[in-house]
Formats: C-alpha cells, structure tokens, sequence
C-alpha cells in the first residue's frame, strides 16, 4: 500500500532517483548503486548516483550540485527542501559524515526514499538520525520490483552473504554450446554478443571454469561501447591448477593480471613448483573440492569476501551445472541462436538429478523477459525458491 503521504510529483522525482541509480548498476563496488535528487518545489537543485566503486555516494553528489544552485545560494533558508533517493540514506560515519547527517547539515525538510537499507549499521538508523533533526521521513514503498532490481546484488549479499549469480548461456536451438570437437564461434549472432558486453558491465564479476579459457582462450574484456568501462574481476575455477602449465592466453592481453583470481584445490606448496612466470601477478585463491570439483558455496565465499555483489557465470558447462545443482543461481540469462546442431555435441548442461528423475521434480523457472535479436532470442529466467 502506497503511503498517502507519497504525491504524483513525489513519484515522479523517485522515478527520475530510480533511472540515475540504474546508470552505474555494476560499477559501484560492494556499496550499491543509488540515486538521489534534491527539489524545490518543482524545481531540482541537484541530482547524482553512486559513483564508480562505491564512492561519493549519491546523496553527497546531489547535496554538491544542490549547494551550487543559484536558488539554494540565494536563499539557504528555503523551507521546502525535498531529497528523493532510491535507498535509506546510510547512518554510518566512516571516511566522511553519513550520508544521514549530510542531508541534516544541508537543511532537508523532508525525505522521501524507496526502501530500508538492510545493512546493520543503518536500518532505521538513518531514518531515525534525520527524524531526529526534524525531517519528515517517508519510505515510500513503490516501484519494489525496479528497484529491487538494480539493488538485488546488495540486498542478497546483505540477506545470505552470498552475490546475486547469473548464468550466461549461449546456446543453439538444442542446448548445444559448441560441437564435438569444441568448437563454439559463434553460435550465436552479434547482437546478442553485444548484448552480453552490457551485462558483463552490470556484474561486479565474472566466473568461468578453466575448461572454457583453454578451449575458448577468450578475451572477457569489455568492448565495443563499454571498453571506457574498467574490466571486471574475472575468477577461473581450476581444480588441479592446470592453468599453470598454459603459456599464452588471450586474457591476458586485454585484463591485467592483478584482475585475475584463479580458484584451486591445489595446496600451496605444490603449487609454488606448478607457478611460472606466466601467472605472475595472478591471484591464486584455495579452497577444498569434492570429487574433483570445487566447493560452490567456499568459491562464493571467497568471492563475497573480495567485494563482488552482482556474479555473471559465463560456463562452462560443468560449472552452469554445478551452480544450478547446488541452486546456488538467482537468474539464467539463455541466449538461443538459430542453428541445430548434432545430439552429440557439447550440452549446456549435463546431469544433475539421478536418472530416473520424475519430470516434476527437475527445477521450474519463471519467465522475466524475451527478446529477439534478428533471428536469435534473449530470454531472461529467474529461479523459484
């Protein structure tokens, strides 16, 4: 239920917070991604989100512009200052005051935002904090689903301690992700190879398994409109440390190797006699495995603790198997080219569930989108919990 307190003019700053919170979705760190706008009347005095890796904050960015408006420097007494912002203001000081007391010390008389911030430092905190300064404070509770959206990999990471995982699957009509012999380019057209640069830029990270790097030897760079965009974390699941014995990568020539996290099994001190040359400056990460495979929930942790809230999975198809068997996966994004390929290729999943598994208890998943790209479909699945 709408709060009778949230206008037509309210809800349409908060969408405006909403579509700048959605510029930086993936490039603010382990801090989420926010909006903010500052009005008078209906005339906006500032606006600002999340900067790149988490900092300044968007309240601190809009407060800024705001402070430099003629009609805020003519009169600093305006009585009627509202700040619109996409998640409670946090309440915490640590570098710099909180976001909270910025907006106390800015002369706010009222804040409007879309939902609490589940961090223990500030849940009702900041409302509080400002409450107490004599703002009127209203979580609004509209648009839950855009916003949960751009905040989903926080908001998961603040609930489980785990990122928010999507699956990426390039696929033919029958599931197929390369023939028998491995080959895989380009199953899918260019369009939607375009569209998995933006959703590279959308996640804090990407995972692929070792088998995809030395068979596809890819780049995992971004490109095309979004090279001006720092590359993400990559991490390699590598069991038996096979990597290093691998001399040329194409990887490495577009990603700097301090970008690189290659997750194995392997002890350290057989590891030091494997490490070359070549994997200097890589970082190498161990965790325990189960019948020759990594721990998907020890992977993750490793992965959470380095600060990635939003997780692409990019294959390939032990690892996609691997997430969706432990249901450690919140969405699969499939992209399905036009091309039929022979039954003994390459799937892009393998079994999961014993054999004489009935129909009804293989997972069910909910349709969120479909595109289509010229011949080639998009379809975005999230999973049922």
């Amino acid at each position: 239920m709408i709060d009778p307190r949230v206008s037509t003019k309210d809800e349409r700053f908060l969408q405006l917070a909403l579509n700048l919170a959605r510029r930086n979705v993936g490039l603010t760190g382990k801090n989420p991604s926010v909006g903010c706008v500052i009005t008078s009347g209906d005339i906006i005095l500032g606006r600002g989100n999340t900067q790149l890796d988490g900092r300044p904050h968007a309240e601190v960015v809009a407060i800024k512009q705001a402070s430099d408006h003629y009609l805020y420097k003519k009169n600093k007494r305006i009585k009627d200052i509202n700040v619109y912002v996409t998640l409670e203001p946090c309440a915490h000081d640590t570098t710099s005051p909180s976001c909270a007391k910025e907006i106390v010390n800015f002369g706010a008389s009222r804040v409007v935002y879309l939902t609490a911030d589940p961090d223990k430092r500030t849940n009702g905190k900041g409302k509080l904090l400002m409450e107490e300064a004599g703002i009127e404070c209203i979580e609004a509770q509209i648009f839950k689903n855009e916003n949960s959206d751009v905040l989903k990999g926080y908001l998961k990471q603040k609930q489980t301690g785990f990122p928010h995982i999507t699956l990426k699957i390039g696929s033919s009509l029958n599931g197929k992700i390369a023939t028998k012999s491995g080959e895989s380019k380009w199953i899918t057209n260019t369009l939607c190879r375009r569209r998995v640069q933006l959703l590279r830029s959308e996640h804090d990270g990407i995972l692929i398994g070792k088998n995809s790097i030395i068979i596809d030897n890819p780049r995992l760079n971004l490109r095309d409109a979004f090279e001006i965009i720092e590359d993400k974390p990559i991490f390699i699941l590598d069991t038996s440390f096979e990597l290093a014995s691998i001399e040329s990568l194409s990887l490495f020539d577009r990603v700097r190797r301090d970008k690189v996290y290659i997750i194995t099994s392997t002890k350290p001190k057989n590891m030091i006699k494997k490490t070359s040359d070549f994997l200097k400056g890589v970082n190498i990460e161990t965790t325990k495995s189960d019948l020759e495979f990594l721990s998907v929930e020890e992977v993750l942790k490793i992965i959470s603790r380095i600060g990635v809230n939003r997780l692409l999975v990019e294959g390939g198809g032990r690892v996609w198997t691997s997430f969706l068997k432990t249901g450690f996966f919140d969405e699969i994004v499939m992209f399905t080219g036009n091309k039929i390929i022979n039954d003994s290729a390459i799937s892009c999943f393998n079994d999961f569930l014993p054999p004489h598994t009935r129909l009804g208890d293989f997972p069910n998943l909910t349709l969120k989108s479909l595109l289509k790209w010229k011949d080639n479909i998009e379809a975005r699945w999230e999973a049922r919990y």
